[in-house]
């Protein structure tokens, strides 16, 4: 193969279309085709001009350079190996390690054929090669503009609105979590908190389902069991993995606006007149602690693309802390000062009778240090945790969330805007550091208007029944 013929290929195999789906600034484009494909063609000219590869090594470099197009332009992670996640996890472990015989399969599967085939071979690839980026470049299913956002123009104003914030993956007061030393504090902690804005809490509340569509789907639609039909479907868009289709609770109001994560769509009501769920995509503000670099929103939103290369490379940085990520779960954490912000400034603004937010935090992966500010190394090593370390963690985590919300209270208050709102704040699951009912299904649940006082109630009860008799 010539050189024109390689430099070629490595541009088709190397060129970031991600960047044509996503919307960055001009300088972040131009940074990215240099990162991307600057270093690869130097070394490329460098190699053949100075014949340091032998025959054998140069097939060897070619089928690289081929599988890494194929992945890059396809997305081989998201097409073959997400889609069997859990069943590869029972069988390797460790997620990365089918991704990396796949990516070796594949170049072997090259080498082979251009060891066998003659020169016409490398014209076969280079239009193969080209057909797959010229669809890429065309293609909008990774477009940024398929996540769920827009804004409705509102012309009631309420002086009251209903405000829900489900916490995920936060198990509750007298939780699996809470038996540590470190569960007591939170006990202690969760429960001056509630004092100190007079909420009505339950000690003992726990979830029908350990699953986030299960249990929200029944709560939002006043159903105890999970045997419910027809309120969720699988989306097809690239970036959402459920849709709720019906909720009873949301046909109670005028103006919703949703906060969400890409787990669960909640905007595909007529009532729905904002819609903000967790954008990658966009400038976000991050806790004190995030590595907020332009390399950690580009190597971020390669991995969107979905190749082994992106998701193996995305994790190398991490690992060594060159870079954070601003995905799902991740990006939630370290944006969540940012949430409670858009919040509050719907409250202020009166347009909407309900302000509905699911969040996940403290969802793992880990993030919160003791000091509640950013720590992206906790999310890369919590698969390798004991249990005890888990639920040490977990505390931390918990602990954290009730300080911001603090922080968002007493602002709310100082504002004179804290009995404007009615505030439910419950947690779809618990932790799930075990599958015991206790760790699993534990969920956090507390409601207060201007009217309630400091209550503790011990009574054994499922949210999805504390919701419905409190809205139904």
């Amino acid at each position: 193969m010539s050189l024109r013929q390689t430099n070629l290929l490595i541009f088709l195999s190397f060129f970031p279309v991600f960047i044509f789906k996503s919307n960055l600034n001009n300088t972040e484009i131009f940074g990215s085709i240099i990162i991307f494909t600057l270093p690869i063609l130097l070394l490329n000219i460098f190699f053949v001009k100075n014949n340091i590869l032998n025959n054998s090594f140069l097939k060897i470099y070619y089928s690289l350079i081929i599988t890494f197009g194929i992945d890059n332009n396809i997305g081989l992670w998201n097409g073959i190996i997400s889609p069997f996640k859990y069943s590869l996890m029972e069988m390797f472990n460790i997620i990365y390690v089918p991704g990396f015989i796949l990516f070796i399969i594949l170049t072997l599967l090259m080498f082979v054929i251009i060891s066998k085939a003659d020169k016409k071979f490398y014209n076969v690839i280079l239009i193969f090669i080209s057909v797959l980026f010229v669809f890429k470049i065309f293609d909008q299913t990774k477009s940024y503009k398929n996540i769920p956002s827009f804004v409705k123009k509102v012309n009631d104003n309420y002086k009251k609105t209903e405000l829900v914030i489900i916490l995920d993956e936060m198990s509750g007061i007298n939780s699996f979590e809470s038996l540590s030393s470190d569960g007591v504090e939170f006990n202690i902690l969760a429960k001056n908190f509630f004092k100190k804005y007079n909420f009505e809490f339950y000690t003992n509340a726990k979830t029908i389902e350990a699953s986030t569509v299960l249990s929200l789907s029944t709560l939002l639609n006043y159903s105890n069991t999970s045997k419910i039909r027809n309120v969720v479907n699988t989306s097809k868009n690239y970036f959402i993995g459920y849709n709720l289709t019906k909720s009873l609770f949301f046909k109670e109001f005028n103006n919703i606006s949703i906060f969400q994560s890409e787990h669960l769509n909640f905007c595909n009501f007529k009532n729905i007149s904002k819609c903000d769920a967790y954008n990658p995509f966009d400038k976000n503000e991050y806790l004190t602690g995030y590595k907020d670099t332009p390399l950690t929103k580009i190597i971020s939103l390669w991995k969107i693309n979905g190749s082994i290369s992106s998701v193996f490379i995305w994790r190398i940085f991490r690992e060594l802390r060159i870079i954070d990520s601003n995905l799902e779960p991740e990006g939630h954490k370290a944006n969540f000062q940012h949430l409670l912000n858009k919040i509050n400034k719907d409250i202020e603004s009166e347009k909407f009778d309900l302000i509905f937010v699911h969040t996940l935090v403290p969802h793992k992966p880990y993030g919160f240090n003791k000091n509640c500010t950013y720590d992206g190394s906790l999310s890369t090593k919590n698969y390798y945790y004991s249990t005890a370390k888990h639920v040490e963690q977990h505390n931390i985590e918990r602990k954290c969330v009730l300080i911001y919300l603090d922080k968002f209270l007493e602002k709310l208050a100082n504002n004179n805007k804290i009995d404007s709102i009615n505030l439910t704040i419950l947690s779809d699951h618990g932790s799930r550091i075990t599958n015991e009912d206790n760790s699993s299904l534990s969920t956090i649940y507390a409601y207060r208007d201007k009217n309630t006082n400091y209550k503790e109630i011990e009574e054994k009860i499922n949210i999805q029944e504390i919701f419905s008799n409190r809205f139904n």
